[in-house]
C-alpha cells in the first residue's frame, strides 16, 4: 500500500475520531515536546499523588502548629537594658604619635606621610574582637559575680554570660561596615529592677577592671623590651663584624651569582633528559606494541608508521579478502578460486611480514640512539652536579650570617617602635574607658520596656504551613520518583528518545488471559487489495465499545509503514522488556490490521520458552517454528492459516526444544527467514522478553525493525532503558515504541 492511500486513512479517521490518543505523538519538534511533557508530567505526578501530599502536609502542619502554640505558653518574656562606653580617645594624638614613630624607624619618604592622617582616621589600637571575648570570660567575671551574689544569690556565671551581650557599634561608609570607638553592652533578664541593678555594677566594674589591666600590662610590656634591646643589638653588632671579615677575605662581592649560573645548567639539563626519556618511553611503547600485534602475523599497523608506501599494499590486501569473503558464500574451501585467492593472500602477508621486520628494525636502532643520548645527557648532570657541591664552605658561611643579621635587625627594630609606643600609651592611662551612655533599661516609642523574646505569632503558623505544604509536595514526588514504572505515553516517548508509534487503551477486547482457552472471533472485515479507499473505512470492530482500541491498531500499523513510504516493512519484531507486557496480543491484533488492509501477514511465534499466539488463536501447537528447524516439515505442513481470514497465516512455536538460542542462531533459521519474504508481504515475529535472554536479539538482527512495548503502571524505567541499550549495542534497529494499556483519556 503506498503512502497515499495511508494518508487517506488517517485524515479520515482523525476526522471522526479525535479521541483516539496515538494520532499526535509523531509530531511536533523535539524541544516542544520535551516542554510539555515536563508540564504534563508534574500536572499528572500532582493529580496521582494528591492524597499523599495533603496527608504529609497536613500531618506536619498539625504536629508543628501544635508545637508552636505548646512553646509559646513556655515562653516567659524577657526585658533588656544596656550602656554604652568609649573604649579609645576620641582624638587621634596618640595614633598620629604612633604612626611617626613607625614611620621615622621604616625610613618612609616624605610622599608616604601624606598617609598616615588616614590610617590615624581608619585603624584602631584595640583588637574589638577579641576584646568582646574576654571581657565574658569566667575569670574577668568572676569578681563581679561575687559581688551580684550578695543582693541577688541566684545569679550565677553560666546565666550571666547566656544574658550579656557585648558589641561593637558600626556604621555604613561608602556601602562598607565600619567600626566605632563605642562598645554597646546589653544584659536581659525577666525583672527589670534587676537589669538595672546589674548594669550599673558591671559599668563601674569594667571601668576600674580595664583601667587596671592597661596599666599593668603597659609596665610589663616595657620591662620585657627593655631587657631584649641590649643584647639584641650586641647581637647585631657581632654578625655586622664577621660579615665585614668574610668579605675582605674572600672576596664575596656577589657569591649568588655562581651558584645560580650553575643551578641554571643543571635545571636545563634536567629538563632535556626528561624530553629524552619521554619520547625514548613512547618509543619503546610504540616498537613492543607493532612487534607484539606483528608476532600475531596481523602486519597492517604498518600503515600507520608509512601510510603514504604502504597504502597501495593494504589496499590489495582488504581486496583480497573482500573476495574471499564473497567467494566463500559462493565456492567450497577446496575449490580453484578459493585456493588462488588463499595464494594471493599468504603472498600478500609474506610481503608485509618481511616489511614489517625491516620496520621494526630501523626502530630498533632509533631506540638505541636515544638510550645513548639519554646516558650522555646523565653523565653531564652528574659532572655539573660535583661542581656544585664542591662550592666553597665559605660562600654558605656567608649566606647564614647575612641571614641572621637580616632576622637580628628586623627583630631589633620591632622592639625600638615597640618601647617608643608603649612609652606613649604610658602617659595616657587616664584616658581609659568612658561611660558615654548610662545604664537604662531599652524602651520602645511608647514608652512601654522592649521585650527580648516575644511570643510567637501568627506569622510563625503561616510559615509552619508553607513549609508543611512544601514537604508534602516534596514527599509526593518524592514517591513518585521511587516508583519507576510508566503512568503516561508521554513518559515513555520522554525516556525511550523514540518514536511513539501508537497508543493502545485498555478495552475488553484486550482482556484475553481471562478466556486464552476459547478461540477469538475475527473482530476484522477482510478487504481485498483492489478495494479503493472508501471501502477501507468498513475495517471497523464488531463490538462499538472496543472501537478505540481496533482505531489504535490502526494508527499503529500506518505509523509503521509511513516511517518507510518508498521501502515498505516487510517484516518487523514485536518483544519487550518482560513477561506479561501485552506483546503477545499486540502481534496478533497488528498481524490483524495487516491482513485486512489485504496484505499476505505471516504471524511467527519465535517465544519457544513460553509460546502463546496458538493459545491465543485456538490453533494447534503440534507442529510449528522447532519442528520445521530440526526436522524436514516443510513450510506447508507447518504454517496454518486461519479459517476466517484469508491472507493470515500463523506459524506456532511448535514443541519446546531444549536449546532454543542454537536454533534461532542456525543458517537453517535464516534461511527460512528468507523464504518468508519471498511468500509473505509482511512478517510478525512474536519473541521472548529482551531483558535476560537473547532470543529476542538473534530474531530482531535479521527483520527489518524492532517495536518495543511498553506497559503502563508495570513496566519499569531501568528495564526500558536497558533492554535500548542491548538494542543499540546489537546495532539494531528499533522503529519505536508502544504505549499499552492506557487508561481512556
Amino acid at each position: 500500500m503506498d503512502k497515499k492511500l495511508f494518508s487517506s486513512i488517517k485524515n479520515d479517521l482523525n476526522a471522526q475520531y479525535l479521541s483516539v490518543p496515538s494520532a499526535n505523538y509523531l509530531a511536533g519538534t523535539p524541544e516542544e515536546d520535551d516542554q510539555v511533557l515536563d508540564m504534563n508530567w508534574v500536572i499528572a505526578v500532582v493529580k496521582r499523588r494528591l492524597m499523599v501530599m495533603t496527608i504529609v502536609a497536613a500531618s506536619i502542619a498539625t504536629l508543628s502548629g501544635s508545637f508552636i502554640i505548646w512553646n509559646a505558653k513556655k515562653i516567659v518574656s524577657d526585658y533588656e537594658g544596656k550602656f554604652t562606653v568609649l573604649v579609645e580617645p576620641l582624638t587621634t594624638d596618640d595614633r598620629l604619635s604612633k604612626l611617626l614613630v613607625q614611620a621615622q624607624n621604616n625610613s618612609l619618604g616624605i610622599t608616604d606621610l601624606n598617609k598616615i592622617k588616614s590610617s590615624a582616621e581608619d585603624g584602631s589600637s584595640v583588637d574589638y574582637q577579641s576584646l568582646t571575648r574576654v571581657l565574658k570570660t569566667q575569670e574577668v567575671l568572676i569578681p563581679l559575680i561575687n559581688k551580684l551574689q550578695k543582693r541577688y544569690p541566684n545569679i550565677e556565671y553560666k546565666t550571666l554570660k547566656n544574658r550579656l551581650t557585648i558589641e561593637r557599634v558600626t556604621f555604613l561608609r561608602d556601602g562598607k561596615q565600619g567600626g566605632t570607638k563605642l562598645l554597646d553592652i546589653r544584659y536581659r533578664d525577666p525583672n527589670p529592677k534587676r537589669i538595672k541593678y546589674v548594669l550599673e555594677e558591671m559599668a563601674k566594674y569594667y571601668v576600674e577592671y580595664m583601667g587596671q589591666e592597661r596599666l599593668r600590662v603597659g609596665k610589663q610590656s616595657i620591662d620585657f623590651i627593655a631587657k631584649q634591646i641590649s643584647p639584641l643589638q650586641q647581637k647585631v653588632d657581632n654578625l655586622q663584624q664577621e660579615l665585614q671579615v668574610l668579605r675582605v677575605k674572600y672576596n664575596f662581592n656577589q657569591p649568588e651569582l655562581r651558584s645560580r649560573s650553575l643551578s641554571d645548567q643543571l635545571d636545563s639539563l634536567a629538563n632535556r633528559r626528561l624530553e629524552v626519556q619521554v619520547q625514548l618511553a613512547e618509543s619503546r611503547q610504540q616498537y613492543e606494541n607493532y612487534k607484539k600485534i606483528s608476532l600475531t602475523g596481523d602486519n597492517r599497523w604498518i600503515v600507520d608508521v608509512r601510510p603514504k608506501s604502504y597504502e597501495s599494499l593494504m589496499s590489495k590486501v582488504n581486496e583480497i579478502e573482500s573476495q574471499l569473503a564473497l567467494s566463500s558464500t559462493q565456492f567450497y574451501e577446496n575449490s580453484l578460486p578459493i585456493q588462488s585467492l588463499r595464494e594471493k593472500q599468504q603472498s600478500l602477508r609474506d610481503l608485509m611480514q618481511k616489511e614489517a621486520e625491516s620496520v621494526l628494525l630501523q626502530m630498533k636502532s632509533q631506540l638505541e640512539q636515544l638510550e645513548a643520548r639519554e646516558r650522555l645527557i646523565t653523565n653531564s648532570q652528574n659532572l655539573l652536579q660535583a661542581k656544585i657541591t664542591q662550592m666553597p664552605q665559605a660562600q654558605r658561611r656567608y649566606d647564614d650570617i647575612q641571614l641572621k643579621l637580616e632576622l637580628a635587625k628586623d627583630t631589633l627594630k620591632l622592639f625600638l617602635e615597640k618601647q617608643k609606643t608603649l612609652q606613649l600609651d604610658a602617659g595616657q592611662i587616664d584616658g581609659a574607658w568612658q561611660i558615654i551612655s548610662k545604664p537604662q533599661l531599652v524602651t520602645e516609642d511608647n514608652g512601654d520596656l522592649h521585650i527580648v523574646k516575644p511570643k510567637p505569632t501568627k506569622r510563625h503558623l503561616a510559615i509552619a504551613i508553607v513549609i508543611s505544604s512544601l514537604l508534602g509536595i516534596a514527599v509526593g514526588f518524592l514517591v513518585e520518583v521511587l516508583n519507576t514504572v510508566f503512568h503516561t505515553p508521554e513518559e515513555i516517548k520522554s525516556l525511550a528518545k523514540r518514536p511513539l508509534l501508537g497508543v493502545i487503551p485498555i478495552a475488553k477486547a484486550m482482556n484475553i488471559k481471562s478466556r486464552r482457552r476459547q478461540r477469538i472471533s475475527s473482530k476484522f472485515t477482510s478487504v481485498n487489495s483492489t478495494t479503493h479507499s472508501a471501502g477501507l473505512r468498513q475495517i471497523i470492530m464488531s463490538n462499538d465499545k472496543d472501537f478505540p482500541l481496533i482505531e489504535a491498531f490502526h494508527y499503529l500499523y500506518a505509523n509503521i509503514q509511513l516511517l518507510n513510504a518508498e521501502d515498505p516493512i516487510s517484516s518487523l519484531t514485536i518483544t519487550s522488556t518482560a513477561k506479561g507486557e501485552g506483546k503477545s496480543t499486540v502481534a496478533v491484533y497488528l498481524a490483524k490490521t495487516a491482513s485486512a488492509v489485504g496484505k499476505r501477514v505471516l504471524l511467527v511465534d519465535a517465544n519457544m520458552r513460553f509460546p502463546q499466539l496458538h493459545t491465543y488463536l485456538g490453533i494447534s501447537n503440534m507442529r510449528g517454528l522447532s519442528d520445521a528447524l530440526t526436522s524436514d516439515l516443510s513450510l506447508n505442513e507447518a504454517i496454518q492459516r486461519l479459517p476466517d481470514d484469508e491472507n493470515l497465516f500463523v506459524l506456532t512455536a511448535g514443541t519446546i526444544p531444549p536449546d532454543q538460542i542454537k536454533l534461532l542462531s542456525s543458517k537453517k533459521m535464516h534461511y527460512l527467514m528468507e523464504q518468508f519474504l519471498v511468500l509473505f508481504d509482511l512478517v510478525i515475529y512474536d519473541t521472548p522478553p529482551l531483558i535476560g535472554l537473547a532470543d529476542g536479539h538473534l530474531v530482531a538482527s535479521q527483520t527489518n525493525g524492532t517495536v518495543l512495548i511498553v506497559k503502563i503502571e508495570k513496566t519499569d524505567r531501568d528495564m526500558v532503558s536497558k533492554a535500548l541499550d542491548q538494542l543499540n549495542a546489537a546495532d539494531i534497529k528499533v522503529f519505536g515504541v508502544v504505549a499499552n494499556g492506557v487508561k481512556g483519556r
